[in-house]
């Protein structure tokens, strides 16, 4: 008897195994097919009847979560792929949940919305998440449904002063384009010229190599770039500014992911310090300067705030009651991160791709010559040529991998039949849509077997001018859905202009005043490290070794 006890307890214990085992097994497929079933349901009703189609997965409660945070843009891609890309679709991580956009069209539309769409969520994720901005300064920017445009929302109650979207988006605009984005400009090539021409005490034949080309290119133009919008003390005030900017920086995917201190103590440690120079920085140059001078017949640039844009930004903060000494910081933080985070890796890339096509260098560098006069390098003329504005657009089709997300706060935004919820995130993807063949090819876009999207095109947004002979002329006619690095609408980035000038300038100045060569020109190509989508530019995976020399003066 007892041991058919034990032999019946053994039994039931054996089959509770394994009937947990079948629900283990079956539960995924079962999930899958339910939902399966509901997609297929939802794509196949009319055109007056239209329902949003969440893409199927095999793990209720979670959904979607752990794909996408596993590999972000394996998830997107295969989504995209099997599930297509004509329709939006909704994703689900947990209690989380999104919605798609990659048709062309459909991201025209939502960048037209500008006025009903907003960007908030996703800006304060990056003051939670990145610049660790002050809970005071986070709900300060929650509170403010005014929008961005110059007249507020109907029925936002917040007063002028205190529009941060506003102010914020507004003053970019203003001290970002114009003659205030010609003078920084021409300082960003004079500071650059500077700053290289120290490396070399002497002009001799002799070559300098360098291990890795994009860490070298990251000190030399990021240090230009800030000195250029922030002023020259906040640099003499800290030495290791760059350093704990890129050290920071380079963990960004993984801040955005909520992962905690003491799994990367390093870049941490590196946003406090950053934080703290930009701290006592705002203290130093609000003691000897007044940055309320923005005026016509004020300085464009002075060494303590740097430019109108640094103390434009800070006057109307300072009229803010959230917005204290460490709110400040952060938001300098972020504009580093805004000026510097995505144009240095795509200057790297566009130095990249000259160097390995000698070809392709020496028509680049062709049209830099006919922008030179008198050994100096006319930037308004450099960004109007047409292979260097097309290889900067090929670089920045192919290693920018953002995502822009759009909420609509008030009501239900209807989005060509799909209704999508009020405070349901609309995110579109740069990369995906970049690499869309089929997309681009309706539209007429540089496609083909000899120059698929995936690969690197220099020529690609170059189309013949209409007379015999008349050469090429650069153009991104119908791509407005589809070429999307900087995004679109009211919100896309107004610090563009800045960043073409700063890569096409970049290459001038090395290229015309430097010898520059790779020193492995015949490894295997570097590619770019997919693990940053969707935070922004693409990094090279692999360091990239070269060499450098002034060029000597012909006798």
């Amino acid at each position: 008897m007892e041991l058919m006890g034990i032999l019946t307890c053994w039994g039931s214990t054996t089959m509770a195994i394994v009937l947990a085992a079948s629900v283990l097994i079956l539960l995924p497929i079962l999930v899958l097919t339910a939902s399966t079933m509901s997609f297929q349901a939802a794509v196949s009703r009319s055109d007056d009847c239209k329902r949003l189609p969440t893409v199927p997965y095999m793990v209720p409660f979670f959904y979607h979560a752990v794909p996408l945070l596993w590999s972000p843009i394996k998830f997107m891609t295969n989504t995209l792929k099997t599930y297509g890309w004509r329709r939006p679709l909704r994703v689900r991580a947990g209690w989380f949940q999104f919605t798609i956009i990659a048709n062309p069209s459909h991201i025209q539309t939502v960048f037209r919305s500008s006025k009903q769409l907003t960007s908030k969520p996703a800006v304060l994720l990056s003051l939670k998440y990145l610049l660790t901005s002050p809970a005071s300064a986070i709900s300060f920017y929650a509170a403010d449904n005014s929008g961005i445009a110059s007249v507020p929302r109907k029925g936002s109650n917040i007063e002028h002063h205190n529009r941060i979207h506003f102010h914020q988006a507004h003053t970019v605009q203003e001290f970002l384009s114009g003659k205030h984005l010609a003078h920084l400009g021409e300082r960003y090539l004079n500071t650059l010229q500077r700053n290289l021409s120290s490396l070399f005490t002497t002009r001799s034949s002799d070559w300098v190599e360098y291990p890795d080309m994009y860490q070298f290119i990251q000190t030399q133009a990021t240090r230009a770039a800030v000195e250029t919008i922030m002023g020259s003390k906040l640099l003499e005030m800290s030495p290791t500014l760059i350093e704990d900017f890129w050290e920071f920086d380079s963990a960004v995917p993984w801040f955005l992911r909520g992962f905690p201190r003491w799994l990367m103590p390093s870049p941490y440690k590196a946003r406090e310090r950053l934080h703290d120079s930009i701290k006592k920085w705002h203290a130093y140059a609000h003691a000897h300067s007044d940055c309320s001078k923005t005026g016509n017949d004020d300085p464009e640039w002075e060494p303590y705030f740097g430019s109108k844009l640094i103390r434009a930004r800070q006057d109307y903060m300072l009229k803010m009651k959230p917005m204290n000494a460490d709110a400040r910081a952060s938001e300098d933080v972020g504009l580093m991160m805004a000026s510097n985070g995505n144009a240095i890796p795509c200057i790297f890339w566009f130095i990249y791709e000259a160097l390995r096509d000698r070809d392709l260098r020496d028509r680049m560098t062709a049209e830099v010559a006919s922008c030179t006069e008198s050994g100096k390098l006319d930037i308004t003329k450099l960004s109007t040529q047409p292979l260097l504005q097309s290889v900067y657009a090929e670089v920045l089709r192919l290693r920018i991998a953002i995502g822009m997300t759009r909420v609509s706060e008030t009501e239900g935004f209807d989005l060509d039949g799909y209704h999508i919820q009020k405070g349901e995130p609309l995110v579109i993807f740069s990369r995906p849509t970049a690499l869309n063949e089929e997309a681009w090819a309706r539209v007429g876009g540089s496609v083909s077997k000899t120059e698929p999207l995936s690969e690197f095109y220099a020529e690609r947004f170059l189309v013949a001018q209409g007379s015999v002979g008349g050469g090429n002329q650069f153009s991104l006619d119908g791509l407005a859905g589809s070429w999307i690095p900087y995004g679109g609408g009211q919100r896309m980035c107004p610090g563009r202009h800045l960043a073409k000038g700063e890569m096409i300038g970049t290459f001038a100045v090395l290229f015309t005043q430097y010898d520059i060569e790779l020193l492995a020109p015949d490894s295997p190509k570097t590619e770019p490290d997919l693990r940053w989508f969707p935070a922004g530019a693409l990094p090279p995976i692999r360091k990239v070794p070269f060499r450098l020399r002034p060029k000597l003066q012909k006798v």
